[in-house]
């Protein structure tokens, strides 16, 4: 009875844990607009937070000039933000309980969702670095991005996020998801989500920001569990995209990752 009792408390749990993605998702259904998903997160208030100063990032988001954004986190030079981008997206930190003696990094192969658990552990791994923590970029449209490790070829997403930093007054995006090769400017990262860049919304939040719903100007703990809870969600997914796309998960999730040849 006890083990029925627990094998039913791990089922509710993953269900239960299911459903908390759901509500962070950015996916969008091909050929609908992202403002029917941006009017639901602010109705439902995605994270629960309802304090009447909070600035979220779907509220501190505009569309037009990049010039008008707050700043980023100043970091040295190019050299040393492509040095900590590779170390980051090359991390292998964590496990799935499926495969508990197998080594993973982020989901970078599974582009289909899971932005905001991948950011938030590329702040909380670079800190651990001794890392100025990188702000977090936001962009929400009718987002649209080609992938080979998409079922199709593309993805499409309501919201999108990822790390950001500033070298002389430029912004670089470090999204492993988009691009593997190493960090993008801003404008550029924009163009490869759609062909009008100026009709993406941006915002620009501290370090500990999470979802479109959350605190614009939360800065990060440093430690991000909740991250690592939904991303191991996204990990069994990105294991399971791989064999679909009849490639070879423990070659290219363990020390052969494509970026690498």
């Amino acid at each position: 009875m006890l083990r029925v009792i627990s094998l039913f408390l791990v089922v509710f749990a993953s269900i239960t844990h299911a459903q908390e993605i759901i509500g962070r998702s950015a996916y969008r259904t091909p050929g609908t607009s992202y403002l029917g998903y941006k009017t639901t997160a602010a109705v439902f208030s995605i994270d629960g937070l309802d304090a009447p100063d909070r600035i979220t990032p779907m509220q501190a988001a505009k569309s037009g000039k990049l010039t008008v954004l707050p700043k980023a986190t100043e970091w040295e030079n190019e050299v040393v933000m492509n040095d900590r981008f590779n170390q980051f997206r090359d991390l292998r930190f964590m496990t799935v309980p499926t495969r508990p003696d197998f080594m993973r990094r982020s989901s970078w192969m599974y582009p289909d969702d899971g932005c905001f658990a991948r950011a938030a552990l590329a702040v909380r791994n670079l800190v651990q670095m001794a890392v100025s923590a990188p702000k977090k970029v936001f962009a929400f449209g009718d987002l649209r991005v080609k992938s080979a490790n998409a079922m199709g070829g593309e993805v499409t997403w309501w919201y999108h996020v990822a790390p950001l930093v500033e070298i002389a007054g430029q912004k670089y995006v470090l999204d492993p998801a988009i691009n593997p090769a190493g960090p993008l400017k801003l404008e550029d990262w924009l163009a490869k989500m759609n062909e009008d860049p100026s009709s993406i919304e941006v915002s620009v939040c501290e370090s500990g920001a999470y979802t479109p719903g959350d605190d614009c100007a939360k800065s990060t703990d440093g430690i991000e569990s909740g991250a690592q809870s939904d991303q191991v969600w996204y990990l069994e997914q990105e294991w399971q995209r791989l064999k679909d796309l009849n490639r070879n998960p423990e070659e290219e999730l363990g020390e052969h990752p494509p970026w690498l040849h």
